[in-house]
Parts: structure tokens; C-alpha cells; sequence
């Protein structure tokens, strides 16, 4: 995994001709907060703004000025404690001890050249663990590379799997290719809040159904919005995408067809309510020695559509525009 991660950045660095435009990172306050990370690459017209302190969250991932993520001001009009994309921890279903050094403390920063920046937080007191991006911008097509990192600092091994956890702008169209040989009946699973327990979720997975979800050609498509719900899948595809208006954001990480996932069995979710939506590619659950580390990488990329995604067919075409996933072998 290692390898492929490092591989993974090489590539971004070096493929094709050198841009026109050359990428940048300013640091510049941000709604009322100082020293915000814009990393920019002006040729596509992307951006995204990194908030070191608010755990290091991307609060924005926009293309031409358009923001696909969900980070609605707070009542001070700063930006959510829980907003945009942050990097949690889990299985979700153990139910660990809230942690608000990893999930909303201030994480330190530093500008790694004209087109990445990297934070961190502080060691956290109730889970033991230290989390860390490294964020990477493509001058070419403005796609982010992002190497997630978990660091065990007990004095004991412990157990985690990273649990990205990424909100998106409310009623759009969620996209899971399913996988062919996967352990649920249905292919995919529809969960449900369990009565006493309304943290934690039960799944079915063998009769799963929901007016707005359908499954066309291997491809969960959902329209987003409504009451509450979250959904899933063991997916082997390494991607997990979401059409809203003319934009349509793909996250593309690595499934590992060996790897423990705890976590229902689900390497991706989609959770949705009436005002946002939440993609969360999820990795195995992985053993760490004392100052051990594991990197779960991701690529994201954000396109322009030709006209704006109204039906579940139009989303499911989509499909074919999405390039290959950088963590496939195949």
C-alpha cells in the first residue's frame, strides 16, 4: 500500500507536459478564521480551502467558484466544526469515545511548495492516535491527491480502520458500482437506526429498498435529500461518485480484497438527510504496533457536465465519463 501510494504521488508529479499555469497555496483568513490554506490551480479554475484550525477539514472543493461540498457557516459565520471533508476514525459500529482532538481540534500546517500542504494534529489523550493529510493539487485538471495517515503514539497495539467522512451539497445523485462477488444478497445494504443505540446503524442486505435508490447496470444510483438514510456497500470498484447540478466529484481509494472491513463489512457509504449528503470511502480495519502508521490514499477529481442531472438514468450515464481509478490493477 505504501508503494502505491508514493507511486500514486510520483505519477501526479510527473506525468504530461508541464501546465501553463503553475498551481499555488496562499494563506489567507477565511471567514473570520486566520491562516486558512487555499490551494489553487488556477488553469482549471479549481480550488480547495484546507482549515488547520478546524482539524484540518477541506472546507471547500470548488470548480469556477461552485462549492460541491457542504459547509454551511456556523451561527458566528464560521465554518462548521463538522463541515466539508474530515478524517475520522473507526469501525463506526464499536462506537468509540468521541475524540475532538482528531475530529475538531487545531491541527499544525505547513506548505510543501507551490501545490501541497500538509497537517497534522496534536496526539489525541482519549484514543492515542495522531492523524495527518497531505494534500496535493494537479495543475493539469485540479484533482487532489490526499494521503490520510493514521499513527498509533500508545504504548500498546491498537486497532483502527480511517473513515473519510466527506459532506456534500444537499439532493443530489450518488453513484457505487457494486461488487459482482459481494457478500450481500442484494449487492448493496440500507440501514437502519437502531432503537436505543440511535448512534449506530443496522444493515440489510438482503432486501434492501428505497423509493429513491435503484440499482441500473452494477450501479447504486440514489437521489439524495429526504428523511434520513444511510446506505452502503463491500464495493470493489475504488471509487465512490456525486452528480449535483453540472458538477460531478469522484472519490477514487483503494479496496483491498483481503483487508478486515469491520465496519458492517462496507469499504464505502452514503449518508443523506434533507440538507446535505456524505460520501465515506471506508478502509480496512488494520493492527498498529506502538509508532506504528498506516496511509490510506485518496484521489478526488471534480468535472464539468454539459447540462444539470435531474433522473436516475441521466445519473447512471455518468458512469462512462468517470476516468479509470488510480488504485486498480486491473
Amino acid at each position: 500500500m505504501r508503494n502505491l501510494t508514493w507511486l500514486l504521488f510520483a505519477a501526479a508529479s510527473c506525468a504530461g507536459p508541464s501546465p501553463a499555469v503553475p498551481p499555488r497555496v496562499r494563506i489567507e483568513p477565511y471567514l473570520g478564521v486566520n491562516n486558512c490554506l487555499f490551494v489553487e490551480a488556477p488553469g482549471p479554475k479549481v480550488s480547495a480551502i484546507v482549515v488547520p484550525d478546524i482539524a484540518g477539514r477541506i472546507v471547500s472543493y470548488s470548480l469556477d467558484g461552485e462549492n460541491i461540498l457542504w459547509d454551511n457557516p456556523d451561527a458566528a459565520g464560521r465554518p462548521r466544526p463538522g463541515g466539508g471533508y474530515g478524517q475520522d476514525v473507526g469501525p463506526e459500529m464499536r462506537q468509540d469515545p468521541k475524540h475532538p482532538v482528531l475530529w475538531q481540534g487545531k491541527y499544525r500546517w505547513a506548505r510543501l511548495g507551490a501545490d501541497t500542504v500538509t497537517v497534522s494534529s496534536e496526539p489525541c489523550p482519549v484514543l492515542r492516535l495522531k492523524l495527518e493529510k497531505q494534500i496535493r493539487i494537479d495543475p493539469r485538471d485540479g484533482s487532489l491527491t490526499i494521503l490520510q495517515r493514521m499513527r498509533n503514539v500508545a504504548d500498546r497495539e491498537q486497532s483502527y480502520c480511517v473513515w473519510d467522512r466527506t459532506l456534500t451539497q444537499p439532493r443530489g445523485f450518488g453513484l457505487i458500482p457494486l461488487n459482482p462477488k459481494s457478500r450481500f444478497p442484494a449487492r448493496w445494504v440500507l440501514g437502519k437506526r437502531i432503537p436505543g443505540k440511535e448512534s449506530m446503524w443496522s444493515y440489510d442486505g438482503e432486501t434492501p429498498s428505497h423509493p429513491e435508490i435503484r440499482v441500473m447496470d452494477g450501479v447504486l444510483v440514489a437521489r439524495t435529500g429526504g428523511p434520513e438514510q444511510k446506505v452502503g456497500a463491500d464495493s470493489d470498484g475504488g471509487w465512490i461518485a456525486y452528480a449535483r447540478g453540472r458538477l460531478l466529484f469522484v472519490k477514487y481509494y483503494p479496496y483491498v480484497p483481503e483487508g478486515r472491513y469491520t465496519d458492517g463489512g462496507l469499504s464505502v457509504a452514503l449518508y443523506f438527510r434533507d440538507n446535505l449528503s456524505e460520501c465515506e470511502p471506508i478502509s480496512p480495519e488494520v493492527s498498529l504496533r506502538p509508532g506504528g502508521e498506516y496511509v490510506f490514499p485518496e484521489k478526488w477529481l471534480l468535472l464539468r457536465l454539459e447540462s444539470e442531472v435531474t433522473a436516475h438514468e441521466e445519473a447512471r450515464a455518468l458512469v462512462d465519463l468517470i476516468p479509470p481509478s488510480p488504485f486498480r490493477k486491473d
